[in-house]
């Protein structure tokens, strides 16, 4: 029995499709396992900041919601990753006619891009206001506000060129949008690091102690995400409309780059307010030790201190002194008025490691 032959006729842009496959599929389905893998690392750190004790005071109180947002937006960002895949490789695995055109009409994959923008200014926000809590000057704020509103704005301005069917404007909006998210974080990162260092006046060997972790946490935590935007600002220019697609690859981690870099840093936060609760510190020699104190926590006793550095004490002294061979009694008082230098100097190293680190660990 002769075997049975089918042949299936594609227009000319359909086959195309079909032989460019590894582009204008592999680069959505990687894209995909890469954003499915960090969701695994979002949910660990989510985990980890909801299992740490989280506080009730000043912006502490906010962050449970910010996490829940940005939570729900990495969620939809995989599902719609696991959505396009399917849809794609799937449901239209056997009609390339259907399939090809998606990533310019659907608008649930021409969003893509959007929702990473979204996540990403929301970020951004939330490291521009650290900043602003440790610069305060608001004047430093507006280039980074202006940049990330440009950015975001650029984002929307693409997915519309996408559903316009403008080539040219989609290729010059994402450019716009990856400069700006670029140059945002570089601001966030390096004000951040030059606030903390103008803090260090005091010369306390701790106190430049906890500037190295916090500079090294500020970097651990930006370096990511900002890399990654500059590495995909220089592939969108650089490979060409045929291979433009695999810069999905880096667009799709930075989504999930951006909210590690979030929860990384809330975690890390939530370790140093613990830390400090229960009294325990980090020396100049890296050792851990504990302070202890008589009635209240160090902070708060050194608080007061501060906050009353010029105020004089009176201490009276009676000492009484028996002769047997003379038969008499001597009784000598001494008042003596003093500044409270000393317990000042005792604790200047602790006060000013509290003083300027509650704006960053709020």
């Amino acid at each position: 029995m002769a075997a049975i032959k089918s042949i299936i006729q594609l227009s000319p842009p359909s086959q195309a499709f079909v032989d460019n496959r590894t582009t204008t599929l592999g680069s959505w389905v990687l894209a995909g396992f890469m954003d499915s893998i960090l969701m695994g690392v979002v949910l660990c750190q989510a985990a980890n900041f909801f299992k740490s004790g989280r506080s009730q005071e000043g912006l502490g109180r906010h962050y449970r919601w910010l996490v829940v947002v940005v939570l729900f937006l990495s969620i939809l960002k995989t599902s719609q990753a696991i959505a396009i895949i399917w849809v794609q490789n799937v449901r239209d695995f056997a009609n390339p006619d259907v399939a090809r055109l998606l990533v310019a009409k659907a608008w649930w994959q021409v969003s893509s891009p959007l929702l990473t923008g979204l996540i990403g200014i929301i970020v951004q926000s939330f490291f521009a206001l650290r900043f602003y809590l440790l610069a305060r000057n608001i004047f430093l704020m507006f280039p980074i506000v202006a940049t990330m509103l440009l950015g975001f704005a650029a984002i929307c301005l693409q997915m519309n060129s996408i559903l316009i069917g403008d080539a040219q404007a989609k290729v010059m909006w994402l450019l716009v949008h990856l400069v700006c998210a670029f140059v945002a974080d570089l601001f966030n990162t390096l004000g951040t690091c030059y606030a903390l260092r103008s803090r260090n006046s005091s010369g306390m060997a701790s106190t430049a102690s906890l500037i190295k972790r916090l500079l090294r946490l500020v970097f651990e935590s930006a370096i990511p995400p900002t890399v990654v935007a500059a590495v995909d600002l220089i592939m969108s220019q650089t490979l060409g409309q045929k291979h433009l697609l695999w810069h999905l690859l880096l667009n799709f981690a930075l989504a999930k780059l951006y909210v590690i870099s979030l929860l990384y840093t809330l975690n890390s936060i939530n370790e140093y307010r613990q830390n400090a609760i229960s009294g325990e510190r980090v020396t100049t020699s890296g050792s851990r030790g504990q302070i202890r104190s008589g009635t209240k926590r160090n902070d708060v006793e050194l608080g007061h201190v501060r906050s009353k550095p010029d105020q004089v004490f009176i201490q009276t002294q009676v000492i009484t002194h028996v002769s047997p061979s003379q038969g008499s009694v001597e009784v000598r008082q001494y008042t003596t008025a003093n500044r409270r230098l000393r317990l000042i100097l005792l604790s200047q190293d602790r006060t000013d490691d509290v003083k300027w680190t509650s704006d960053w660990a709020k």
